[in-house]
């Protein structure tokens, strides 16, 4: 059998998180296959955590090529592993690992060097081998947050009460006031909606959902006293026309048995949000009947804040455009109304661009390569095939497809906000460029070739990204860059165009620019010398904003682009550089982190005068873990993010809002006794909020939605919904009290309401399932869940349930060991856990 078809096993364990300096970790290269592996071979994987090559044990080697891609080489005296042998190395790396995705990914073999004919093999698997002891769990001594289990899962649980369905608010976000009344209207056959000509985006989405929800098709006219009109979509009257900021998002939804549903709106995307009210109203479980019946109200609501915005990053791992589509389509029913699309960084370029074919061309694929000539690197154990079949590191959207997105997401009232991330995570583009300056010099246009460069050739400054890149960052001294951004900025607006899509702001990225670039930058050098000494970083971004400026946008970057930079390149103090206020510079706000020092530099910045985005990492990074258990996807370098964080996020009272630091250790509010409090004018520039969703592991559409559901539908309440009442409580123990009264009404609305919509309104949405709480006491299995509405399921034979297996009511006798996992109305089930006798 050829060893091609076969494959190598590559497993790897922690042994040891508490040591001074980094982790230690263990890899057994096991050869499963049916041939000997001789000694001319090569195994890549990537891996999130820097290896100390010093500390590679024999009789392997380990060397990092760039970025999270590292490679495994024979030592000289390897000599062959025989089917069935196995060897073994160890090694040190920085910070910790506790988890899954810690672990090396996209394994694979080439065979004979690296100018072999022979491509590289898709034949190494991955095994992670369990975390079983504290050693293995804790991010080093410090770390006091335990393992989550199912014991710790009731014990929090418990705090929740299933409630009455009159109880539970069925509209999402909450509105400013619900009043309710006698009676019902009906929506069924035959019914028409009426809206004037304006509004006839608005009707026609509306009469698409309610074909969606209910299974009907409503006409639509322009004639608003028609007899047959049942909802009536309209306009504020013109006298109060002359709304600013959130409040032209206002409307009023009122349902009358007596005379139909009316919808007013001071404008089309107040109408619309209230529509989307109405379809809040209307039970999930009545999907495809033909008819629904709304119960009698009026709600009289407007959104706390202009801006509630959800970002979603396509550049480490790519999502089709049906994946964003569908995004889109979910962010506009709970009222988020900006969607951050981050297009670029180093690992992938996703946005064709005219004239430019390379930056797709290259950027945009992963997999295996010699010199990038045809693609990038594979990254996030994107293998080494480029395929987007088969790689989740590989795709783009044609101008096309974004001019689509575009248009969709305008008509649900969505704004697009693009990023191009500049002047570090630049690496696909670099690399893009770089083979079209070797293309066309082949050619013989030497002009041409230069002329969007993005890095000297002699440049021989050395650093090193948070990444781990070394070459990742652009040349902010060539007049080549600019005209790159020229170009890229010029094509982006060119599409928002085309597609008749308003385009208000781009943002640019700014942050994470590591200290040593620009060095031994010849053009730097020669820039200095011909115009004396700059300060770069101002430099960069004030070329940058002019290009953005004069297409008449705004500017925004993360935190890192209104902070004065100091002469080594970094940030020290966290000062706001108050000479970038006349520019409209738009920091959005991510780095302050419970615990580390940094939670008041929104405030620090809205109270200078800037307009923020609050985009805090510890309660609004959605791609971080829900939660400290080893099979659980995500990082957690800012922290568990579970559905509740961004719930309890209050913008206007950040401090009370961060109780405990990433390291799960109580936080005392005294430390924040001497941070800066915010102002009235640094409340008026809180713009509002916005949840992120890095893509590092979101691997396919199914892992976006189970990093972002349910946990936008937390932020799309804290955006909207007026201030909270837990929010204005005295003391803190009065706060939380209040707090988790709302939250237990929350929790109910998400299992009763919001998660069996999400199962049948937007196509299946593959949210998270929390995995339930289980206890044995007395030989007593007890049981319950975080959102009520779910059920569990056991078993008592070792098998794994499904949701056909037992249903837990009550406590039940057991004798031994028990499985549980939590089902949805779909029988979709949760990660299983495992409770026993013999634990009690």
């Amino acid at each position: 059998m050829n060893a091609e078809n076969e494959q190598l096993l590559l497993r790897w364990g922690v042994l040891d998180n508490h040591l001074d300096a980094g982790f230690s970790s263990r890899l057994t290269l096991i050869n499963s296959t049916s041939v000997p592996l001789e000694s001319e071979w090569t195994i890549y994987f990537n891996f999130l955590r820097v290896v100390d090559s010093e500390s590679v044990t024999p009789p392997l080697t380990i060397e990092h090529v760039n970025g999270d891609l590292f490679r495994i080489r024979p030592r000289d005296n390897f000599g062959s592993l025989q089917p069935g042998d196995s060897v073994q190395v160890e090694f040190r790396s920085a910070a910790w690992a506790v988890g899954a995705t810690d672990g090396p990914a996209g394994a694979y073999i080439v065979i004979g060097d690296e100018s072999s004919a022979r491509p590289a093999i898709k034949s190494v698997e991955v095994e992670i081998e369990p975390f079983l002891d504290e050693r293995q769990t804790d991010r080093g001594s410090s770390d006091n947050k335990p393992v989550q289990t199912p014991d710790l899962d009731y014990a929090r649980n418990r705090a929740i009460t299933s409630l009455a369905p009159a109880e539970v608010m069925p509209v999402t976000p909450t509105p400013i006031m619900v009043e309710w009344s006698d009676g019902e209207v009906e929506l069924s056959a035959g019914l028409t909606i009426s809206a004037p000509q304006e509004l006839r985006g608005e009707a026609e989405l509306l009469a698409d959902r309610l074909f969606d929800f209910i299974g009907i098709a409503p006409a639509v006219s322009e004639t608003l006293d028609d007899d047959r009109s049942l909802i009536r979509l309209r306009l504020q009257e013109a006298t109060d026309a002359n709304l600013s900021g959130a409040d032209d998002e206002r409307y009023t939804l009122l349902v009358d048995p007596a005379d139909g549903i009316d919808i007013v709106g001071a404008s089309g995307a107040g109408v619309f949000y209230g529509i989307q009210s109405l379809l809040a109203l209307i039970d999930p479980e009545v999907r495809d009947t033909g008819e629904a019946r709304v119960r009698a109200v009026r709600i009289l609501d407007a959104p706390r804040f202009g801006y509630r915005g959800m970002h979603l990053d396509v550049a480490r791992n790519f999502q089709s455009k049906e994946s964003v589509l569908k995004l889109l389509y979910v962010m506009s029913f709970y009222k988020l109304n900006r969607f951050h699309f981050h297009l670029t960084d180093d690992e992938g370029w996703r946005l064709e661009i005219a004239g430019l074919p390379e930056l797709t061309d290259v950027g945009a694929f992963r997999g295996h390569t010699a010199d990038e000539s045809d693609h990038l690197v594979p990254s996030f154990g994107s293998g080494p095939d480029p395929d987007p079949r088969v790689s989740n590191g590989s795709g783009f959207y044609s101008r096309e497809d974004y001019k689509e997105i575009l248009r969709f997401a305008h008509e649900r009232h969505i704004e697009v906000i693009p990023e191009i991330d500049v002047p570090g995570h630049a690496r696909a583009a670099i690399v893009s460029m770089k083979e079209r300056h070797r293309r066309l010099m082949a050619a013989g246009q030497e002009d041409a070739a230069v002329e969007y460069m993005l890095t000297h050739p002699d440049d021989e400054s050395k650093y090193m990204s948070v990444q781990h890149w070394n070459d990742n960052v652009i040349d902010v001294c060539m007049s080549s860059t600019y005209d790159f951004l020229e170009h890229v900025v010029q094509d982006v607006v060119d599409m928002y165009d085309e597609a008749e899509v308003p385009l208000t702001t781009i943002h640019t990225g700014g942050d994470e620019v590591p200290a040593g670039v620009w060095s031994k930058s010849p053009a730097c050098a020669e820039l200095m010398a011909a115009e004396g000494d700059k300060h770069l970083p101002s430099y960069f971004l004030d070329k940058l904003n002019n290009i953005i400026s004069g297409h008449g946008l705004a500017t925004a970057g993360w935190e890192e682009v209104a902070l004065y930079v100091d002469e080594a390149g970094g940030h020290s103090g966290k000062k706001p550089d108050v000479t970038l206020l006349e520019k409209g510079i738009r920091p959005y706000v991510w780095n302050s982190i419970w615990g580390a020092g940094s939670e008041e530099l929104g405030y620090r910045l809205a109270n200078a005068g800037f307009d923020i985005v609050l985009s805090s990492a510890s309660n609004l990074y959605f791609d971080l873990a829900y939660d400290k258990h080893p099979d659980e996807p995500g990082y957690y370098w800012a922290g568990y993010v579970d559905t509740r964080k961004p719930f309890e996020l209050e913008p206007y009272d950040l401090y009370r809002s961060g109780k405990e630091d990433l390291m799960g250790n109580p936080i005392s509010q005294s430390i924040y006794s001497d941070k800066e409090v915010l102002t009235e004018r640094g409340r008026s520039n809180i713009l509002g909020v916005q949840g992120q969703l890095w893509g590092e592991n979101a691997k396919g559409s199914g892992m976006m939605e189970y990093l972002a559901f349910p946990k936008l539908i937390g932020l799309a309440e804290r955006a909207w919904a007026p201030q909270p009442s837990w929010s204005k409580a005295p003391t803190m123990r009065e706060r939380d009290s209040a707090l988790d009264a709302a939250w237990n009404e929350f929790a109910n609305r998400l299992g009763s309401r919001e998660l069996p919509r999400l199962d049948v309104t937007f196509g299946e949405v593959g949210y998270r399932i929390p995995p339930p709480g289980a206890v044995i006491e007395a030989r007593l299995l007890k049981a319950n869940v975080a959102f009520p509405g779910l059920e569990i399921r056991y078993t008592t034979d070792g098998s794994i349930p499904e949701a056909t297996s037992a249903l837990y009511t009550g406590p039940v006798e057991v004798s031994g060991p028990v499985r549980l996992r939590t089902f949805n109305r779909r029988g979709r089930g949760s990660r299983v856990v495992r409770v026993d006798v013999s634990s009690i």
